[in-house]
């Protein structure tokens, strides 16, 4: 089936969540739905609900991020959710006739996965029927599910997530250096960065770091990885690749103490030198990193900044990441389906993911003040997670935009370590991406 060009336009509201590399898909909270109230139910009889993911995550993870809740809140549906594995991936579970009722998973492999399945359903009219206000929820997603489907509505959005600043307290101690904060510029970071970035007691420290994946994808800039009009990668035609890449990969990684570690690792420093050997003073990491590693940080003193900016973007942060359920072509019981939904976005509900540390998609400041409060690391600065605005959520095209994604990001560890120049990486990078194009575009 031909998929849908998409064009994601996002507006630039603060709110907060959890989501992808940590999202809901990867917390490991408690009972979610502990003190959360059931809604009214149209539904009084047994109903079977099937939920179906393709992030791969496990029966637990499921559990604790919703499935409690929701099998709390409605008693009478049989809530079975089914991991994307061996036997049940996504073609497996469309051969088999395996009924999905809610799809669940992050921007970008949701509407990849819905359209290459016809699996896509518009639920405008129940969103209407169900009294669901859209005007309540984080504008920006709401836009960007829009804008995916032609105007329609494939999903709503339940979660998000955001880039925040992760800092080791210890390492600042240990160098009588001042901790970030939250009104930073990445010159001032990286500057700040630079003072901590040294070797002492044998040890390398690194100043600081981005989780790679994510600092591209939720790039601040807002720059696309393939052009919607003209179907071209843009990493040699739009200069924000350049000044991403400078900022965030090679200028951290300057020091020939942090190159030389970084070779050693075959790898840039990341999650495991923050949490593990805490080697790392500052990690930009999604929101859930405290759901990530729970008992690393319980060894170490740590808090949480706003992401830093680009001195040209005052005060814009991450774009938003969000992780949407919907409805699918399958659906056997579209109202109660749309139930649960309901519930999901429902404010009761939406305090519970906030108090988890996870980023509520309701617009509500009560909610956006709970965030973490229910959470063992209650005292950190979790509204840092929300101190920015949200950067645009960038176009893309599903069929290519993963792929070509790839290609960029395998240049930041050669720039980093110096093995390559800007002009030759992209130059390199842009190349195989033109071939992932003409490849997905024959198919």
């Amino acid at each position: 089936m031909k998929r849908l060009t998409i064009g994601l336009l996002a507006g630039t509201t603060v709110l907060g969540l959890a989501a992808c590399g940590g999202s809901p898909d990867d917390t490991k909270g408690a009972e979610q739905g502990k003190g959360a109230k059931p809604l009214p139910s149209v539904q009084t009889e047994p109903v079977e609900i099937n939920i179906y993911s393709n992030n791969n995550a496990s029966e637990q993870v499921f559990n604790d991020s919703y499935g409690n809740a929701l099998r709390k809140a409605f008693p009478q549906y049989t809530i079975t959710y089914i991991q994307s594995k061996q036997g049940t991936t996504l073609p497996e579970m469309i051969a088999s006739k395996t009924r999905i009722d809610l799809f669940w998973t992050s921007i970008g492999n949701y509407e990849t996965a819905l359209f290459e399945h016809a699996l896509e359903f518009d639920m405008t009219a129940l969103i209407q029927k169900h009294g669901i206000d859209l005007n309540r929820l984080e504008p920006s997603v709401i836009e960007a599910m829009k804008q995916i489907s032609g105007g329609k509505m494939y999903g709503l959005p339940v979660a998000t997530n955001s880039l925040a600043l992760f800092y080791n307290k210890d390492i600042f101690n240990k160098f009588g250096v001042p901790f970030p904060t939250s009104n930073m510029t990445w010159d001032e970071a990286n500057e700040l960065a630079r003072r901590v970035t040294r070797t002492a007691d044998g040890k390398q420290y690194y100043g600081i770091a981005s989780s790679r994946d994510h600092i591209i994808r939720m790039n601040q800039l807002s720059v696309p990885n393939v052009d919607v009009v003209t179907k071209k990668p843009t990493l040699l035609t739009d200069s924000r690749w350049k000044r991403l890449f400078e900022t965030v990969f090679i200028t951290p990684a300057s020091d020939s103490g942090y190159r030389s570690a970084m070779a050693k690792l075959k790898n840039l420093p990341a999650l495991d030198q923050f949490a593990k050997e805490q080697s790392l003073a500052m990690l930009v990491y999604p929101n859930t990193l405290p759901t990530s590693v729970p008992k690393e940080l319980k060894t170490m003193d740590w808090d949480i900044a706003a992401l830093p900016t680009f001195k040209e973007l005052p005060n814009v942060g991450s774009q938003s990441y969000p992780v949407y359920f919907g409805l699918t072509s399958q659906t056997k019981n579209k109202d109660a389906a749309m139930e649960l939904l309901k519930f999901m976005v429902s404010e009761p509900y939406q305090n519970e993911l906030a108090g988890k540390g996870i980023l509520p998609i309701v617009q509500s400041e009560a909610t956006k003040k709970q965030l973490g409060a229910n959470t063992e690391f209650k005292d950190k600065n979790y509204q840092a997670m929300m101190a920015r605005k949200f950067a645009p959520i960038t176009p893309k095209i599903p069929e290519y935009d993963t792929d070509v994604f790839r290609t960029y990001r395998d240049q930041a560890y050669p720039l980093a370590l110096g093995e390559t120049d800007i002009n030759t990486a992209f130059r390199i990078a842009a190349e195989q991406a033109e071939k992932v194009i003409q490849e997905k575009g024959r198919k």
